[in-house]
């Protein structure tokens, strides 16, 4: 799909087409409606947690989207770009793989996240915004406050992404200032055969993925480092690390090759948070 930048916001990019990992899951399902209570859930003091409210949306064009987790095999999974709530939970519950696999949050014309712990078992945290950074940070934050230990963010569908391929995950905040070159700042897209990979780089030294494109390439994200023609690559929710080297050709222009060889990269913007 070729929009505007602005519409492109969340493309990102990996070196990899590996598959998603599972999920940990520890609590009863949020079941989300539309207008009133959004979710609710319980802690690991037995009180219950109001997952807050939904948004109301004109009913014209209204799209919807939902997450689904299993407790015993803590596969997750996530829909979005539907036309109904009972579609979309039903292929996120079809996509789940597990027969025990429960509706953790379903959103109408706005987005979803799932944070989990890294511990099995653990809590996990479930939370939905106007878009995917701040559903992402409401969750990893709830995730946290209930126990979870390493936390870490696993889909963030929106509503309204484009069906043909995963949706994005956001930019991580970084915890590696100065470890990447300044010129390779921003997002970055590579042309495949058909479609695009798209790269996010954060100056705290994270990196971000989406494919558009029919590889089934999943999203991911992690961190990120790159000086002196060396870079490297490490993502939290998927079981991959790379390496290699890279050449910074032009303000628009750079070559990185890892292990799965050379890409010609070129810069779709100098803002890594699209």
């Amino acid at each position: 799909m070729r929009k505007s930048i602005a519409v492109r916001r969340a493309r990102l990019y990996v070196w990899t087409g590996v598959l998603l990992a599972g999920l940990t899951a520890g609590y009863p399902p949020a079941m989300a409606q539309d207008g009133v209570t959004c979710g609710i859930t319980y802690g690991p003091d037995g009180n219950m947690i109001n997952l807050g409210l939904c948004r109301n949306m004109p009913e014209q064009g209204d799209r919807f989207g939902a997450v689904a987790i299993s407790p015993s095999t803590h596969n997750t999974a996530a829909s979005h770009g539907q036309g109904s709530q009972s579609e979309a939970e039903r292929q996120a519950l079809h996509s789940c793989g597990s027969k025990d696999c429960e509706i953790a949050y379903w959103v109408r014309n706005s987005c979803a996240a799932l944070a989990v712990s890294y511990h099995v078992p653990g809590p996990y945290g479930a939370a939905m915004a106007p878009d995917r950074e701040e559903a992402a940070a409401k969750a990893l934050a709830q995730c946290n406050a209930r126990g979870g230990k390493g936390c870490l963010v696993r889909v963030t569908p929106c509503a309204g992404d484009d069906v043909r391929w995963p949706s994005p995950l956001p930019l991580p905040p970084g915890d590696q200032p100065r470890s990447v070159e300044p010129g390779l700042v921003g997002t970055w897209e590579h042309a495949i055969n058909p479609g695009y990979w798209v790269l996010q780089i954060g100056a705290n030294g994270s990196f971000a993925f989406h494919s558009e494109a029919a590889d089934g390439a999943a999203p991911t994200m992690g961190t990120f480092s790159a000086s002196k023609g060396r870079w490297v690559m490490h993502a939290t929710n998927l079981v991959w690390d790379d390496t290699g080297t890279y050449q910074y050709k032009t303000s628009g222009e750079f070559i990185m090759t890892g292990k799965l060889g050379a890409g010609n990269w070129q810069r779709i913007s100098t803002n890594p948070h699209r």
